[in-house]
């Protein structure tokens, strides 16, 4: 019996999916499990695993395709076997036909816009070295530094992927024209390409619409390293004129404009002493490493504070439902990670439960695999409050967004020596900034102030974080 590939629902506010290549071609086997296609989503690109075991019959959208969710996107089956009814059956979501970007013309019926092992799908030769690979990829142009929103690994670096074996490779087919003066590349592989020295204006583009993506920048790598003494190309410099609204992007611009228009925002401000923070995280960076296999970083200590603190003042832990206000028994922490091109927020599940090494692991594995591209939706999904961070950024202290359905962020500031007034003398202290914005309808004055107070004496003693 046929099987239909449609169209995945990857989190609560997708709607739509563009279908960016197949990864099998027609009248190939397929393994259940194994990916079929690759599509893309407001964040991330995500190989679509086969439902069932069969044959790929016909590869229905094609690439370039954006659909709404539930769309037909592809049939299995057994060779031969008749799939005329689930190509007439009308689609199970609301949408118009799937429509190429950036051609602005619908794309073909269903009888006609299935494409043939030799055209839309690729074939076995063309299919880029990790196609077979699974793995989630947030687009992401450039990491930041280490004590800022990135919550970068210290003494670490994220790797977007593994090169492809240098040899043996089959030719690739030769990429669409571009357009005079601009190069279309995804910000993974823009990244990538500036990190290796890769000079982006040569590469030949596989993607739809010839974008240049990962599998072409770690091509060209291979082929540098058999070549040791091909100088480098230094990479562009040039910055775009206008940043189209899409993509994350888009997602950013909507959804910020919602929480400002929404949200009734109150901020607190409190200047917090962590000196002693300061001393016990240089007492103890050797010891951490020998027992977590890392050095946690201010933003970890940061982290744990918080969470322990929603523990104790369980009243901001809480989000918007519908008409109703949501009081959350688990510690659900967001944190915001900077890909260059925007943020995202990634949560850390029973963040108050961890240990400090736990956390601090829990937090680098989700920093790297958001710009190496490696994302689930669940990694960003479910959070139940959010701390940005922008010291390493030089910010003395800021007033962000709140990140709705949520009550509640946490703004940290630069950790700076000042001189403080302290028992009739003045001392220099390690201070730093705290901002807490919620939104009023959810949350009262009071507890918000006792919540802050909290964060405030937490990483003023951390006895915890001995």
């Amino acid at each position: 019996m046929a099987t239909r590939i449609d169209m995945p629902q990857l989190g609560l506010t997708m709607e739509t999916g563009t279908v960016l290549r197949w990864l099998k071609s027609e009248g190939e086997t397929v393994e259940k499990g194994q990916p079929v296609v690759l599509i893309q989503t407001d964040k991330v690109e995500y190989e679509v695993e086969s439902p069932a075991a069969g044959t790929l019959l016909r590869a229905v959208a094609p690439a370039g395709a954006e659909m709404p969710v539930g769309r037909l996107m592809g049939i299995l089956g057994q060779p031969g076997e008749d799939v005329s009814a689930l190509l007439g059956e009308p689609s199970r979501a609301q949408g118009t036909e799937p429509r190429a970007q950036g051609t602005g013309q619908s794309a073909p019926s269903a009888e006609h816009r299935a494409p043939s092992a030799e055209s839309e799908a690729p074939s076995a030769e063309r299919r880029a070295p990790s196609a077979g690979r699974r793995e989630w990829r947030v687009e992401s142009r450039e990491a930041g530094r280490a004590q800022g929103t990135e919550h970068k690994a210290e003494g670490t670096e994220a790797k977007a992927g593994f090169p492809p074996e240098a040899g043996g490779q089959e030719p690739i087919t030769p990429a669409p024209e571009r357009a005079p003066g601009r190069i279309k590349i995804s910000p993974v592989a823009k990244k990538l390409a500036q990190e290796h020295g890769i000079d982006i204006a040569s590469l030949p583009g596989t993607g739809p619409e010839g974008r240049i993506v990962r599998e072409d920048v770690e091509r060209e790598m291979a082929l540098k390293r058999q070549a040791p003494s091909a100088k480098r190309q230094a990479p562009s410099a040039e910055v775009p004129e206008t940043i189209p609204l899409s993509g994350i992007r888009k997602v950013i611009f909507d959804r910020m404009a919602q929480s400002w228009r929404e949200v009734v925002r109150v901020t607190m401000f409190v200047e917090a002493d962590v000196s002693e923070m300061v001393r016990l995280r240089r007492a103890n960076a050797g010891e951490w490493e020998r027992r977590f296999g890392l050095k946690p970083s201010y933003s970890d200590l940061i982290h744990m504070a918080v969470a322990r603190a929603l523990r104790e003042e369980p009243r901001i832990n809480c989000r918007l439902e519908g008409q109703a206000i949501r009081v959350r028994k688990e510690v659900n922490l967001a944190f915001a990670v900077d890909l260059g091109e925007g943020l995202v927020a990634v949560v850390i599940r029973d963040a108050d439960r961890k240990s400090l090494g736990e956390l601090a692991r829990a937090a680098r594995d989700l920093a790297e695999r958001a710009r190496a591209g490696r994302l689930a939706p669940a990694d960003m999904a479910d959070g139940t409050f959010t701390v940005t961070n922008l010291g390493g950024y030089g910010i003395e202290g800021f007033t962000p967004i709140v990140n709705s359905p949520q009550a509640g962020i946490l703004g940290v500031g630069k950790i700076q020596e000042k001189p403080v007034v302290i028992g009739g003398g003045i001392h220099v202290r390690s201070m730093a900034t705290l901002s807490l914005v919620f939104d009023h309808r959810l949350i009262d004055g009071a507890p918000a102030a006792k919540f802050l107070a909290k964060v405030k004496e937490s990483l003023e003693r951390p006895t915890w974080a001995g």
